[in-house]
């Protein structure tokens, strides 16, 4: 038996390691000299993963979910300052932008009582995003909100929300029973004292939600800095709302 299968594995084998090479050499070997790597004319970085097989965020598989970004109930956030939640909010608004990831906005009972609506400073950085006027707190329990969720084809969601322990934990908690990958960047949401927003942080941890901070977002989305057509963008982003210095000035 054994030497009837040897030489048939070797063969197959071959067959095998024939057939790959095709597609190594559709990818360039890139190899580092001395501490610094050389890359053919037009190196656009490594092959983009698939949506359904890249483990992080992605442009193809993530959408951005803001809930409740209303001046009433900013103006009951105590555990972060006011001026680094709009900010850290800001840039990611402005990355969901830049790589076309769909974007959907939610605040609630401004058609039922005439409540503030979205701060405008927000809603003005995406002009087409989905807008969700809601009455329930708990934003899953409006149609039309998962409606919008199911719409974007998109497994991964990026949420944030005021209030952490509320509006923000109760739709992140039913996304991941959902089958959806939940991630809440924690510099961009808030609640009226710490203690809430960790009370909040903690349930959405142990139902699986994801907690990252929003400069993880556009790392994420960008991935490799040999991918050009985003990069400058993105990089503006980084200096403006992160580094927060002149985004105008050079890296």
């Amino acid at each position: 038996m054994r030497t009837f299968f040897k030489p048939f594995a070797t063969a197959l084998g071959l067959t095998i390691a024939a057939a790959a090479l095709p597609a190594l050499a559709e990818t360039p070997m890139i190899r580092t000299v001395d501490g610094v790597a050389t890359y053919p004319e037009g190196y656009q970085g490594t092959p983009v993963r698939a949506a359904d097989e890249d483990p992080f965020l992605s442009p193809t598989n993530s959408a951005l979910i803001l809930i409740d970004y209303q001046p009433p109930i900013l103006a009951g956030v105590r555990n972060i300052d006011h001026e680094e939640l709009m900010n850290n909010t800001t840039g990611l608004i402005k990355t969901a932008v830049i790589y076309d990831i769909p974007i959907i906005f939610s605040h609630v009972a401004v058609g039922l009582s005439g409540y503030d609506p979205m701060i405008e400073e927000l809603r003005e950085l995406a002009p087409n995003a989905v807008f969700v006027d809601r009455t329930n707190v708990n934003a899953w329990e409006e149609p039309e909100f998962v409606a919008a969720i199911e719409a974007t084809g998109r497994t991964k969601l990026i949420m944030g929300g005021l209030w952490t322990d509320v509006c923000l934990a109760y739709p992140a908690i039913e996304a991941e029973a959902a089958g959806y990958d939940v991630y809440v960047p924690e510099d961009a949401v808030g609640s009226i004292t710490q203690l809430s927003h960790d009370n909040g942080m903690r349930r959405m941890i142990g139902a699986g939600v994801e907690p990252i901070t929003w400069n993880v977002v556009p790392a994420e989305l960008q991935r490799d800095h040999a991918r050009a057509d985003k990069l400058q963008a993105v990089t503006r982003v980084f200096m403006e709302h992160l580094f927060k210095v002149d985004p105008d000035t050079t890296w």
